[in-house]
């Protein structure tokens, strides 16, 4: 689906086996710290496989956001999650990673990005979609409850390493 946000125009689409190398730098842009697994994390996404690492493996979708020269400038990576808090669904859609390059932020690529999601959890035939955000990423918070998500909980989780 093509979408016209303030005059640029924004394809938004599955991830195709040939965009994986624009999606892996995109990645690495949004999280420094997987640089080491992000390929690994990439290719187990395309082959199917287990990785061994976070919940790339199990992603059942990548929506990617192309500007008008096709380059890949966001993406937004969706599983399907059991028990999430407030869900009223046993399982649910949910939003792994969202992101837009910071060239192309505050020009409602996130929020396309977010719209096609909503559209894929539809046609799977669920009625909620789930995210999370860090309890100090204000902004992420922020962009989610103007996309109308509801702030459920907040947590800060710890753990200790036994003996």
């Amino acid at each position: 689906m093509t979408k016209n946000i303030l005059s640029m125009p924004i394809n938004i689409r599955p991830i195709r086996h040939q965009d994986s190398n624009a999606w892996s730098a995109l990645r690495v842009e949004f999280l420094p710290e997987i640089k080491d697994i992000n390929q690994v994390e990439v290719e187990a996404f395309f082959q199917g496989k287990d990785s061994n690492q976070n919940n790339i493996s199990n992603l059942k979708e990548v929506l990617v956001a192309l500007d008008n020269n096709q380059s890949m400038i966001g993406f937004i990576e969706l599983n399907l999650r059991d028990n999430v808090p407030g869900s009223c669904q046993q399982t649910t859609p949910y939003i792994e990673a969202w992101f837009v390059s910071p060239d192309y932020q505050g020009q409602g690529i996130g929020k396309a990005l977010i719209r096609a999601a909503e559209q894929w959890a539809k046609q799977q035939g669920f009625q909620e979609l789930g995210s999370d955000a860090s309890i100090t990423n204000e902004k992420s918070v922020n962009l989610h409850k103007q996309l109308g998500f509801n702030e459920i909980e907040r947590v800060v989780c710890l753990l200790k390493v036994l003996d």
